[in-house]
């Protein structure tokens, strides 16, 4: 029987057991100059009871296209941190990438980031450093890169979803860290869901209104799927790309970790008072968040929906210069025998004892060359062969690339990519910015227990 991505998920473990926890206060920082300070933080799930966390000084980041900026991370935590800029192209320097594009940011020291945003849409800030740990400790936050002329709506909502692994004393398990079980698996799966790092969230709104929602994963490894009933929804961008046409779309959105989906939804004038958001990737549905509807007395509502403005991007019908294969292979269940680590070939006994259980090509980790080496202008194609039992959400920094897209059932522009288990999934690319560029799997224990890999950009 062939199974479908739901059913899938469902028996790999990517729909472990949830429990959960309204929107979280905005701190916009719409400064073009301004310190982002990571540090240890607090967040109230329970009644009157504290939750270690990590996380940034600003909830959310606003910049505006084409319009430079400069941050200044502080690290205020007790150990190594960067901050890379997720679906943002900017120069390499910048990318973030502990070891590759910096050294690490030590604790107490501070380091500047600076670029200017070449697309508006929905992207986000993380750590990329021991990034397993530090995401799963909350050290994230969503960027809006707004339009040059604002897109209409009634309300800009963010909608970001994360699942988080707590012990019974209702703190991260930091012990789970380090769960190499887990890491050949599935990944690390939370327990519990947040939506905009708070427990069932209320969204206020009016019959009537129109809503722009930036819907994005930030788990480790869970995929989620999440279902809006009631409403009228349409995709209109996808990792901060503009779709050229809105597509409605009725049906649930599978959204695989670090993937990004703008969506408006419409409230129709004949709304009920309230109206529940569904995450339903499990076995069971269970309630993520909730519209709550005040009435109108207008009998308008709004006509089609409107295209975002295109973004600077290639034109699509872009030659390629260079044809790339990249095997998955390994994970429980897999066929793995040996594969190189650091230069020197290993068993998988030997690899496991490396905490090494993933390759691309026969490498696990990092690989001691590029993937391929490219000047600027060139195009790319990788074909991504998934031949474990497991879905990958593939990464790649600095750029996006055309692939098809389940949800919307077209090629679009993105810069992650759910591939599923036996999927061969082909991706194309023009080269851009010079330097080392970061392609890997965005569930975060498969990335550091092997799947990732760089292509160089060099004139």
């Amino acid at each position: 029987m062939k199974l479908t991505r739901r059913q899938l998920l469902k028996t790999t473990g990517a729909s472990a057991a949830l429990s959960y926890t309204a929107p979280f206060s905005v701190a916009d920082a719409t400064e073009d100059t301004f310190q982002l300070h990571a540090q240890p933080q607090s967040l109230y799930w329970f009644a009157n009871k504290a939750t270690d966390v990590w996380g940034y000084s600003h909830n959310r980041l606003e910049f505006q296209q084409h319009i430079p900026v400069s941050v200044k991370l502080v690290n205020q935590l007790s150990e190594p941190t960067t901050v890379h800029w997720h679906g943002v192209r900017v120069p390499n320097a910048m990318d973030g990438v502990s070891g590759l594009t910096q050294p690490p940011v030590q604790a107490g020291e501070s380091f500047t980031y600076q670029f200017t945003p070449k697309d508006a849409g929905t992207f986000w800030a993380h750590a990329h450093h021991d990034t397993y740990r530090q995401l799963a400790l909350g050290l994230y936050t969503p960027i809006i890169v707004k339009e040059a002329q604002p897109y209409q709506v009634d309300q800009d909502l963010l909608f970001v979803a994360d699942d988080w692994l707590l012990n019974r004393k209702e703190q991260i398990d930091k012990d789970s860290f380090e769960d190499t079980h887990a890491w050949s698996h599935g990944g690390r799966m939370g327990n519990f869901l947040t939506i905009n790092k708070e427990k069932t969230p209320t969204f206020e709104v009016t019959a009537g209104e129109r809503v722009r929602l930036r819907l994005m994963n930030t788990a480790n490894s869970r995929v989620m799927e999440f279902t809006f009933p009631d409403v009228e929804v349409t995709l209109i961008a996808k990792d901060g790309q503009p779709l050229k046409t809105p597509i409605p779309h009725n049906e649930s959105i599978l959204i695989a970790p670090a993937e990004r989906y703008d969506v408006i939804i419409d409230i129709p004038l004949t709304s009920k008072k309230q109206i529940d958001i569904i995450e339903s990737s499990g076995k069971k549905p269970f309630l993520a968040a909730r519209w709550n509807i005040t009435r109108t007395t207008s009998n308008s509502e709004y006509g089609a929906v409107p295209a975002l403005p295109a973004n600077p991007l290639p034109n699509q019908d872009f030659a390629v210069q260079h044809n790339i294969k990249l095997d998955m292979q390994g994970g429980a269940m897999g066929n793995l025998q040996a594969a190189l680590y650091k230069g020197e070939k290993l068993t998988v006994r030997e690899l496991v004892k490396n905490k090494q259980t993933w390759t691309f090509n026969g490498i696990a980790n990092m690989p001691e060359q590029p993937l391929v080496t490219v000047k600027p202008g060139d195009g790319v194609e990788i074909e991504l062969r998934n031949e474990t039992r497991w879905p990958h959400a593939m990464h790649m920094h600095g750029h996006h690339f055309l692939a098809q897209n389940e949800v919307t059932g077209s090629t679009i522009w993105q810069d992650t990519t759910l591939v599923m288990p036996g999927q061969s999934k082909i991706i194309r690319f023009v080269a851009e910015t010079e330097g080392k560029w970061l392609l890997h799997c965005h569930m975060l224990e498969h990335q550091v227990a092997g799947m990732i890999t760089y292509f160089e950009v060099t004139g």
